[in-house]
């Protein structure tokens, strides 16, 4: 029997599935445990007595055709071993979103009569113009200051300049991502010539660059490619925007910079395996790039290289990305990475819409996030739980534009509610001037038709793709409104759930994507926020340069989040099988409640039930279930940034916050009811980069107080703690479980059954 089993936590999972697919027609993937393994592929059409063969291919294989309605199932071979796995089931329903992409030779033949073709025809600037009013003013403010004599290449690959990657960094999104675009918006979209010519010597100015070194995409990476990644985003663009005033010479003078840049993009797919590994973060990005290197390319380069580049772009949008977004709309990586790699693509995605009839925004995935970023990402909280950049801000300094200063542009309009695109259009009118994500701000003459005005009346947007559970669009608070809500979203394919009362919000994580990547040791991890104030938040952030001690032995792991290390250890990191799932929910007017099997992201743990209960909007109660396969104590941990008075049994979270006209003090009162624990104690965090945080503006919080309750060596732990405004009615029953009570409701957590259950 041939083993479909996932064999690191980059690597694509097996479907279609027992799910209905999400588009038609499916693109068929399964983990080959070898790049150049060959198999066959079976599927049979059990309503329709239909059957098709396919022979030695691999994975991903997508089919030139749609299918009909019904079901199927499909199974494959590997030809060298003959060993033929199980017969996988999926669904295809009349509500399954067409997803039959063009070929590359079909949009080179759309581009054929035309000069200008990359998102915007020539026919389209006056419209898309009138409709950007301001724009062009934040335009201008975002390159005010631009001194093109001052733009070098990076020059951290020299010796006792080594600590100059995070400058370099910020340098190419300041000069590339922004100055270049911005000057070639304002002559594409208004036709300044001035900012046109400027745009040229910038341009030209980084054609001179070398494309080895600190701005090679290739792996060692030794001095990283962010540098390559933001030259790989942005040139075509600028290339073939400016190609009306660029002469004959200086085309001839950056088009080999574009070759070479497309061919390393398309030799680190390579180099990553990419189609079989898509959860490599930075080379996620590069398909979008590449296909827009072979548009822009194909008309002066040889046509055969420029055909592969685009099909295989095409190949990976159709059915290998987006690899950390699902069909609920939500970003295993969390609010930050979600808010930027919602975007990288947005080039791509909108030129082939322009040209063709086909849109990839047809993919559940971009039709649902709206729903996710109302509840994760467009919310004024402190911190964005989880992974790494939960620290950022959307207004923060620490990596500019990085968390989208709007990550609803182009989602609100096409997809959201009221709610959305009020909000989606107060973000945009709080930018003063561009930082990172300028290729989505100039609407395209498609994306105009979903503007309000166009959509007579349709405020409701896709209601039926919506995909939290148990939300309305009523219930989500405006960035500038306190409005009471009561609401529980969970997005079971990233495994993020977010409980609101009130003003006071718990999150939670429970992902079936194991932590590795941007993703640290924390399933079963919480956040408790009330207001956009933290309450109990997770702790540290990247120490203020890459690959600091402080976030490798710190921010990544467990001790650094509201969770347990057992004997001193956390959970397991960069592993597939360090998983965590919901196995129960209960949503009462006054008492929400989520329990969270975490067993498997912790080793020599034979069950880990969390229980988390939001009661009301006065506080958290959670009781952890424990059963270790030896004796060990548990380092239970908590982590604030409020001050601590600490009592007996009690301690007490406070802080004061200045209002129009008094200081009002917030206070949050905890309590360790069960757990045979010692007293707590205050530890400190591991950080090795204070010398260096000086030249770096970060949004992290730095006063975190990190709490530690020390619990008795055992096989079974039953911890039960409580944080909140007044003492919560909340009791542990022996060989029971835990019933919590308020006004009148009550729920049982049954530690046997594992389940919630609602008491008379």
């Amino acid at each position: 029997m041939l083993s479909l089993q996932r064999t690191h936590d980059f690597q694509l999972f097996v479907s279609p599935s027992i799910d209905s697919a999400m588009v038609n027609p499916p693109s068929f993937n399964w983990p080959q445990d070898d790049d150049a393994n060959l198999y066959d592929l079976e599927l049979v059409g059990l309503d329709h007595d239909d059957q098709w063969c396919w022979s030695a291919i691999q994975s991903p294989h997508q089919l030139d055709f749609k299918l009909e309605p019904g079901q199927y199932r499909w199974r494959i071979t590997e030809l060298s071993q003959n060993l033929t796995s199980d017969w996988i089931e999926f669904t295809i329903s009349t509500q399954t979103d067409l997803y039959l992409a063009p070929t590359a030779d079909t949009l080179f033949a759309l581009c054929a009569d035309k000069q200008q073709f990359l998102m915007y025809f020539d026919e389209d600037i006056e419209v898309v113009r009138d409709a950007s009013q301001g724009v062009r003013d934040k335009l201008a403010r975002s390159v005010a200051d631009i001194d093109i004599e001052q733009i070098q290449y990076p020059n951290h690959y020299r010796r006792g300049h080594e600590e100059g990657k995070r400058t370099a960094i910020a340098n190419v999104r300041n000069w590339i991502d922004r100055d270049l675009i911005a000057l070639t918006l304002l002559y594409k979209i208004w036709g300044d010539n001035e900012a046109g010519l400027k745009a040229c010597q910038l341009l030209l100015r980084l054609s001179e660059w070398s494309p080895e070194g600190p701005a090679s995409l290739l792996r060692p990476c030794r001095w990283g490619d962010e540098v390559g990644l933001s030259l790989a985003r942005n040139l075509y663009l600028a290339y073939h925007w400016l190609s009306p005033i660029l002469t004959e010479d200086e085309r001839a003078f950056v088009r080999p910079l574009l070759i070479r840049i497309a061919f390393q993009m398309e030799q680190r797919l390579e180099q990553d395996q990419f189609k079989q590994f898509p959860g490599h973060s930075h080379t996620s990005r590069l398909p979008a790039y590449l296909g827009i290197a072979a548009l822009t390319l194909h008309k002066e380069f040889e046509h055969k290289t420029c055909e592969r580049w685009l099909n295989y772009a095409l190949m990976i949008y159709r059915g290998v990305l987006p690899f950390y977004g699902g069909k609920d709309g939500s970003w295993a990586e969390g609010s930050f990475y979600s808010s930027s790699y919602s975007k990288w693509h947005h080039p791509f995605f909108l030129s082939v819409e322009r040209l063709s009839d086909f849109s990839f925004y047809d993919h559940p995935f971009y039709k649902n996030y709206v729903n996710f970023a109302m509840d994760f990402v467009a919310t004024q909280e402190r911190i964005h739980p989880f992974g790494d950049g939960f620290w950022c801000q959307r207004d923060g300094k620490e990596w500019p534009g990085f968390f989208a200063q709007n990550p609803l542009r182009v989602y609100a309009q096409r997809f959201g509610d009221q709610s959305a695109i009020a909000l989606d259009e107060t973000l945009e009118s709080q930018i003063e001037s561009y930082q990172l994500h300028l290729l989505d701000i100039v609407p395209t003459i498609i994306q105009l038709a979903y503007a309000p005005s166009s959509r007579r009346g349709n405020e409701s947007g896709n209601s039926e793709n919506r995909s939290g559970e148990n939300r309305s669009s009523e219930n989500r608070n405006s960035e500038n409104s306190q409005v009471a809500t009561t609401n529980h979203s969970f997005y079971a394919f990233a495994g993020l759930g977010k409980i609101s009362s009130g003003t006071l919000s718990t999150y939670y994580r429970a992902s079936q994507f194991g932590n590795s990547s941007h993703r640290h040791g924390d399933q079963g991890n919480f956040a408790l926020l009330k207001s956009g104030l933290n309450i109990l938040t997770p702790s540290g952030s990247y120490g203020y340069r890459f690959g600091s001690k402080h976030h490798s032995l710190w921010t990544r792991t467990t001790q650094a989040h509201n969770l347990p290390l057992i004997n001193g250890v956390g959970q397991k990191l960069d592993c597939p099988s360090a998983t965590a799932s919901v196995i129960a929910r209960i949503d009462q007017a006054e008492l929400k409640a989520v329990m969270l099997d975490i067993t498997s992201a912790y080793d020599d743990c034979k069950s880990f039930i969390r229980t988390l209960i939001q009661v009301a909007d006065q506080g958290l109660v959670v009781y952890d279930q424990i059963e270790l396969e030896h004796a060990a104590p548990l380092q239970w941990r908590l982590h604030t940034p409020l001050n601590i008075a600490f009592g007996r049994q009690v301690h007490t979270l406070f802080t004061e916050l200045s209002g129009q006209d008094s200081m009002e003090t917030i206070q949050y009162q905890m309590e360790m009811l069960v757990g045979n624990a010692s007293s707590s104690k205050l530890v400190e965090e591991v950080n090795d980069a204070e010398s260096y945080c000086v030249s770096v503006e970060s949004d992290a919080q730095k006063d975190i107080k990190h709490i530690e309750w020390e619990i008795q060596s055992h096989t079974d732990h039953h911890v039960l703690f409580t944080c909140a405004t007044n003492p919560i009615d909340c009791q542990y029953i022996k060989d029971k479980g835990v019933v919590v009570r308020c006004n009148g409701n009550a729920v049982l957590i049954n530690k046997d059954k594992k389940l919630i259950e609602t008491l008379d």
